[in-house]
């Protein structure tokens, strides 16, 4: 699987479908969350979680 980037236009696309929803990330939140994508575990909601509270994904 490639690895999404901020601008990547997979990324792009959720951003997209959030703001439909009146969702929004932070910057860093964004970063968090291509990181958990890209760290090729099983997106769980205890990853992410974990990845919120750590500030990194382990």
């Amino acid at each position: 699987m490639k690895k999404i980037q901020l601008n990547s236009p997979e990324f792009n696309r959720v951003l997209k479908n959030m703001q439909l929803e009146n969702l929004y990330l932070s910057h860093s939140l964004q970063e968090k969350a291509i990181e958990i994508v890209n760290s090729g575990r099983k997106v769980t909601p205890t990853l992410i979680k974990e990845a919120l509270a750590n500030d990194k994904v382990q």
